[in-house]
């Protein structure tokens, strides 16, 4: 391709220049002749003088080293187009070839874990009663090691199956998805006393289907934060922060310190031994990664027992 390419720019090239070369050399003669009067034009075409022909040839010159340059910066920037296209395509099969094993070691892994839970699982239910305690408590623990895997490995394809791609970004109404996953989580959740408040014209330059992910994720946090016996409060708004949108989902939940807020995005993070965070962080995991993807922030800021805020950004350009 960069061959071809650099041969069609030549020729075109080349005829330009044999066009101009002759056309500058009469627009030479015209100027001379009627604005700095050096005789008719006539003269200066058929009986010029030295000085004349010097400075003609001198600008034919010009004209032809400025065509070479142009030849030869056009066939340096195919060859460099067509070794970016060839690289482009090289990553885009080592990447197919690395989600497709990515996707089968994944499924394998499942497979494995599942029936080794299953069978940890029948044999401490037919044969229970012929294990010593010591046996049961190995078993129990390979129990508990390979349902955790499992954990992971659905937080795994929760995380391989978000929206990939670049985000569409429109003119988005954030106030409207909210209220839209409001009537959701209502039908989700029918024996919670939950009070959603939503700022009224919430807008911003965003993906559409991703910011309504990232409003269902914060509010099923938020939920999973406020205590079943508490009537909870969960409240999305914005403020400015020099000339940026900062959106925030704020609750009445337990709330939490600032090393466990740090905690809350990794989506593979133990909090089994923490009872005041969720077991599961995967909502928050998806909405990190989402934001990141509109170049945006997120985090967290609350307090021990009167609840916690999650804030984000979408860095939407000027």
């Amino acid at each position: 391709m960069a061959k071809t390419l650099s041969k069609k720019s030549s020729f075109r090239l080349f005829l330009w220049g044999m066009v101009l070369v002759p056309f500058a050399g009469v627009s030479d003669v015209i100027l001379g002749a009627v604005l700095f009067g050096d005789g008719s034009i006539q003269e200066q075409l058929f009986s010029p003088t030295y000085h004349e022909v010097a400075i003609r040839l001198l600008f034919s010159t010009f004209i032809l080293a400025a065509i070479y340059l142009g030849i030869h910066y056009l066939a340096k920037t195919s060859q460099k187009e067509a070794a970016l296209l060839s690289r482009g395509q090289d990553l885009s099969l080592a990447r197919q070839d690395l989600e497709e094993f990515h996707e089968n070691l994944s499924r394998q892994l499942r497979q494995t874990s599942a029936s080794l839970a299953s069978t940890v699982e029948l044999l401490q239910v037919q044969c229970s009663s012929d294990f010593d305690e010591k046996t049961r408590f190995f078993m129990e623990s390979v129990y508990n090691c390979s349902s955790k895997l499992n954990e992971q490995l659905d937080i795994n394809q929760a995380l391989t199956e978000l929206t990939c791609g670049e985000p569409h970004r429109e003119k988005t109404r954030l106030d409207f998805l909210a209220n839209e996953v409001v009537e959701e989580l209502q039908q989700k959740h029918p024996d919670r006393e939950l009070e959603y408040k939503i700022q009224p014209w919430l807008s911003d330059w965003c993906d559409q289907k991703m910011l309504r992910l990232i409003i269902y994720n914060l509010f099923s946090n938020a939920i999973d934060f406020i205590p079943a016996s508490r009537k909870g409060r969960i409240e999305l708004g914005m403020f400015n922060r020099h000339e940026q949108k900062v959106f925030f989902v704020r609750d009445n939940g337990t709330g939490y310190n600032d090393a466990q807020a740090k905690r809350l995005f990794d989506a593979f993070e133990d909090n089994s031994l923490d009872a005041e965070l969720p077991k599961d962080t995967i909502t928050l995991a998806n909405a990190r990664r989402i934001i990141s993807r509109h170049n945006g922030q997120i985090w967290a800021e609350g307090i021990e027992g009167a609840g916690g805020t999650v804030f984000f950004t979408c860095n939407t350009p000027k």
